[in-house]
């Protein structure tokens, strides 16, 4: 059985664009009720909604559920809940409870192969300290795992909006997972490349959290479903800035690039490009298109004043992650978002 034939779309993949997400939220905005207490709500819409509870605590919160990535179940859990936790770490936050979120078709996947994802996404929530205290199940047409997480935050929260001109922007985790994950779906991926993406989309973006505090953060997200084009683009709500990214400098796994070369992606990273591509410049529509995958269960998108020092060897080292610089906030100029092929040539 292939848990990947019982889905229209991978993972992320699904997910609407932010062009089509602007034009549902728009009326729930306008009838938002103002409340103190919300720090982070739909009015300025980030990773996750913070709530204010006084004494110095604030609680995040976040949702976050998807078709099957991988045919393997309990790999799929894994992915779902390591996904769902990514957000509490781009605000800033310690998860402490989670809800689940499943879709079943009953009639067609039975519930062994349920028992299988559930004991994946257990045992990342368990690794993350993060207790599953409840949820919710309905019947579907095709399957769906995911969770509602719930953290708290003691110090900053990390705004996705807080970039300051001359930031340099870092990545926690190479771009490719929705390419692989459509060559999955396809039939056509190797067993090596299959264990490459889970072993990336598995990661947990705790220790990613912990080097942008250590680096002196000024704004985190996440990349997911959006790609690192259009999360990269939320970033930069300050139209008199401007970000230069170095495609020679971004990650990509390797099975990736080749699934790419043969024209393997998703449509949901076409609509990603399709909703960006007005406001970026670039030399090569392919590259634009490869940095619009699709991802799920991203790195994390660090953007750190300009002179911090770093030594990628040196947090490799003492962090067990790794991470690239792959461009910087400018004054605006061109577009929001200027893709610069051959960096290294050119500097």
């Amino acid at each position: 059985m292939r848990l990947t034939e019982y889905s229209h779309g991978s993972g992320w993949a699904c997910k609407l664009s932010q062009g089509e997400l602007a034009q549902v939220l728009k009326q729930l905005q306008k009838n938002n009720q103002n409340n103190s207490e919300i720090l982070v709500g739909l009015d300025n819409p980030d990773d996750g909604a913070v709530i204010d509870l006084g004494n110095n605590l604030k609680i995040v919160q976040t949702v976050d559920f998807f078709t099957p990535i991988l045919d393997d179940p309990y790999d799929w859990g894994r992915v779902a809940a390591a996904n769902a936790l990514s957000d509490i770490y781009a605000m800033g936050g310690v998860p402490i409870s989670s809800l689940q979120l499943v879709s079943w078709p009953r009639e067609e996947i039975g519930f062994d192969v349920l028992s299988k994802v559930i004991e994946g996404g257990s045992d990342v929530m368990r690794s993350a300290k993060c207790s599953i205290v409840g949820g919710h199940s309905i019947d579907d047409k095709e399957p769906k795992y995911g969770f509602a997480v719930t953290g708290i935050i003691h110090e900053k929260i990390y705004k996705k909006t807080d970039i300051k001109k001359g930031d340099r922007l870092f990545i926690t985790k190479p771009l490719g997972s929705g390419i692989i994950a459509t060559a999955i779906k396809k039939g056509k991926a190797e067993e090596e490349a299959i264990k490459q993406v889970t072993d990336v989309m598995t990661k947990l973006n705790d220790r990613s959290l912990e080097v942008a505090k250590n680096l002196n953060a000024h704004a985190i997200t996440d990349v997911t479903g959006f790609g690192l084009l259009g999360h990269l683009s939320e970033m930069l709500i300050d139209e008199n800035f401007s970000a230069n990214l170095f495609f020679n400098q971004i990650p990509i796994i390797e099975y990736a690039k080749k699934y790419f070369d043969e024209g393997i992606y998703s449509s949901g990273s076409q609509r990603n490009f399709d909703t960006v591509k007005d406001f970026i410049t670039y030399e090569n529509e392919e590259e634009a298109l490869l940095l619009s995958d699709a991802q799920t269960s991203g790195g994390l998108l660090i953007s750190v004043p300009e002179k911090t020092n770093f030594n990628s060897t040196e947090i490799e080292k003492s962090y067990g992650i790794t991470i690239k610089e792959i461009g910087n906030i400018t004054d605006r100029y061109n577009k929001k978002i200027n893709i610069i092929s051959n960096w290294w040539l050119k500097h």
